[in-house]
């Protein structure tokens, strides 16, 4: 006997990708690049108050950093309001193409900010306070550049990784996500033997701000997979730069 055609289901990434689950991440990645913006303006005032010396070649570095966030800038909000806004208010499923595409945008932002930072600290005399300020600026920024990529690269529905395939494919059987794995989930299975929780804003929002303070992952979490993996080293090596300009603060102002 034939069986009887069934209602189509639809797809867990429609789901996944809709603006319930989007607009708490996408406001995050709009703040960090406000945020990069007004540390932008904060450096540029740096170099038109503070008298300093011609340098053919580190004015021309600066003037390349310059051009680099202005074109980041204006491509991530021409993003945002011709590809992302027209979807929000139709109510529609995101691009995970288009949205990876502002993160890459909006962590260029902040990575042009800590080339031009580290210049500033270099080539002119920055008051102590102000490069404190400017410090946690640039904290706040990457931090919240990585609490988007740490959404975007583990966003449910996980796949199980190669390694737990063959587990899967008996019935019944409990499989291992492939990225964060949160203590809510290994108690879920240890306890529960079920996996029907998933992360929400606040989890990756913990997982985010303990990673920038400690470079490492938080107690209870595990890594599995190399593209998170990848993703964590670089979040590591970003925050380490961040403190050393906060260092440079302290040196500053033994100076």
């Amino acid at each position: 006997m034939t069986p009887a055609p069934t209602a189509a289901v639809p797809a867990p990434a429609a789901e996944g990708w809709s603006l319930r689950v989007v607009a708490p991440y996408l406001g995050v990645l709009v703040l960090a690049v406000l945020l990069a913006l007004g540390l932008r303006v904060r450096i540029f005032e740096h170099y038109e108050q503070i008298v300093h010396r011609p340098d053919p070649l580190l004015d021309g570095a600066r003037r390349v950093l310059k051009a680099c966030f202005w074109g980041q800038f204006l491509l991530f909000w021409w993003l945002a309001l011709r590809r992302l806004l027209p979807a929000l208010l139709g109510r529609l499923p995101l691009s995970a193409r288009q949205l990876m595409q502002a993160a890459r945008l909006a962590s260029g932002l902040s990575l042009v900010n800590l080339f031009s930072e580290s210049l500033a600290i270099y080539r002119l005399k920055i008051d102590s306070y102000d490069l404190l300020f400017e410090s946690l600026l640039l904290y706040a920024a990457v931090t919240l550049n990585f609490l988007f990529w740490y959404w975007i690269v583990d966003h449910p529905p996980r796949h199980p990784g190669r390694i737990w395939e063959r587990g899967c494919e008996t019935p019944g059987s409990i499989s291992m996500p492939y990225g964060i794995v949160f203590p809510e989930e290994t108690l879920e299975r240890n306890l529960l033997k079920t996996e029907s929780w998933k992360p929400g804003f606040t989890d990756y929002l913990y997982f985010t701000i303990l990673s920038s303070n400690c470079f490492g992952a938080p107690e209870g979490h595990s890594l599995v997979g190399a593209p998170i993996k990848r993703l964590h080293m670089l979040h590591s090596i970003a925050m380490l730069s961040v403190f050393i300009v906060i260092l440079a603060r302290a040196i500053n102002t033994l100076g």
